[in-house]
C-alpha cells in the first residue's frame, strides 16, 4: 500500500468499505490512529477537485471533519464579546451550557441525559397555522406500547 492510499473519488476503498475518510486506507493502523492526510499535508487538498467537484476539496467527509475541527485555530475569549438582539440562540445556549455545568458541579445530572428522552423521534409535519405544533406533533414524538409510529 502507498503512504498515502489512492482510489478512485466516491467509490470503494481497496479494503471494500465505501469511502468515507475512516479505516485503514485512511487512518494508519500501527498503533496511533493517525489520519494520513492531515494539517501537515493540508489534508492532502486537491485544488483541481476542490474548484471543479467539491466546495473542499478533501476526500472523504470523516477527513473534511477533521479538517474544519483541527483548522479551527485557538479558543478565543468571550469575556468582552457584545451580543446583540440578533443573537438571542448564541446567548440562550451559553446560559443552557452553564447552567448544566452547574448541575453537574453540583452532583445533578445535566438536561438530556433522562431516559425519558430515549424514544423521542424527529417529526416533520405542515399543519394548518391555528394549530399549534403541540398539538399535532408532540402526540408522535414518543412511542406509545412499543408501537412503531410508522406502524400506526
Amino acid at each position: 500500500m502507498p503512504a498515502y492510499p489512492t482510489k478512485p473519488r466516491g467509490g470503494r476503498s481497496t479494503s471494500g468499505v465505501i469511502c468515507s475518510g475512516n479505516g485503514p486506507d485512511y487512518v494508519e493502523q500501527s498503533g496511533e490512529f493517525r489520519s494520513f492526510r492531515n494539517a501537515r499535508n493540508d489534508w492532502m487538498i486537491d485544488r483541481r477537485v476542490q474548484k471543479y467537484e467539491t466546495f473542499t476539496g478533501i476526500d472523504g467527509i470523516n477527513t473534511q471533519d477533521r479538517a474544519v475541527q483541527e483548522g479551527m485555530g485557538p479558543i478565543v475569549d468571550r469575556s468582552k464579546e457584545y451580543l446583540g438582539p440578533a443573537d438571542r440562540a448564541i446567548i440562550a445556549t451559553r446560559r443552557l451550557l452553564l447552567q448544566a455545568v452547574k448541575t453537574v458541579q453540583e452532583g445533578g445530572d445535566p438536561p438530556g441525559v433522562d431516559t425519558s428522552y430515549y424514544s423521542a423521534r424527529a417529526i416533520e409535519k405542515i399543519f394548518p397555522r391555528e394549530i399549534t405544533w403541540r398539538e399535532t406533533v408532540l402526540p408522535e414524538m414518543y412511542a406509545q406500547d412499543n408501537i412503531p409510529v410508522a406502524a400506526k
